[in-house]
């Protein structure tokens, strides 16, 4: 997500931020659902129609053919519902970051006011605000949110009690700006000693420079 999407206020009584990512993106959560839906889909149907291993029949052969109350019946009704279940989740949690929805971030000396329109509502007009009372917030800090095949998508997590998020796609020179302003009204912000390192590497990549890569693979001698 381009840094631009966010709209970042201090003052030495407030943190603001406005994360606008239906600006750059307008019909982009729409995508990410269909998208999603379309990869559960292809999943479930390859898990039901692809042959196994070592030439095995298809869990639909075994449905089609053994009686309703054998084990070869009765494993995939329970078993591919769970399986596409358990991964719809994980792909919704992470489409929810990569698609994001419009949200706010508000924080004062007295409490964090979190808003956001629901990720469903595709016409960009409903939203929920969250409060948590400052003194109840811990462990703000600069982290992944969700993750897929390699790619990561940070924000800052914190407890409220419980584990909580916000302002998925945040990048790590905007994050310290968050993080210092917060840290200057009392709320708990722990050092994070990588954070400088993670400012410079997105840096460089924003104007092109990838210097500071390992590219060790690269060398034939090493292979």
């Amino acid at each position: 997500m381009a840094h631009s999407d966010f709209s970042i206020s201090i003052t030495d009584q407030s943190v603001d931020v406005r994360y606008t990512p239906s600006v750059s993106e307008p019909r982009g959560k729409l995508f990410g659902f269909i998208f999603t839906i379309g990869m559960l889909v292809v999943l479930a149907c390859a898990v039901l129609f692809l042959p196994g291993k070592h030439g095995n029949p298809s869990m639909w052969h075994d449905l089609a053919s053994a009686p309703a109350s054998s084990s070869g019946f009765l494993v995939p009704v329970i078993g591919l519902p769970l399986f596409v279940g358990l991964f719809g989740w994980q792909a919704f949690r992470y489409a929810r970051a990569a698609w994001a929805s419009d949200e706010t971030f508000h924080c004062d000396r007295e409490a964090i006011t979190i808003s956001r329109i629901p990720w469903l509502s595709f016409s960009n007009r409903t939203w929920r605000t969250y409060t948590y009372p400052l003194t109840e917030v811990r462990a703000i800090r600069f982290a992944v949110i969700a993750s897929a095949k390699g790619r990561q998508f940070w924000g800052l997590r914190f407890r409220a009690p419980g584990r909580k998020w916000a302002l998925p796609g945040l990048e790590a020179p905007e994050a310290k700006t968050i993080l210092t302003g917060l840290k200057g009204l009392g709320a708990d912000v722990p050092d994070d000693p990588n954070l400088d390192k993670r400012i410079k590497q997105t840096l460089e990549m924003r104007f092109g420079d990838t210097s500071w890569m390992d590219r060790s693979w690269m060398d034939p001698k090493k292979q």
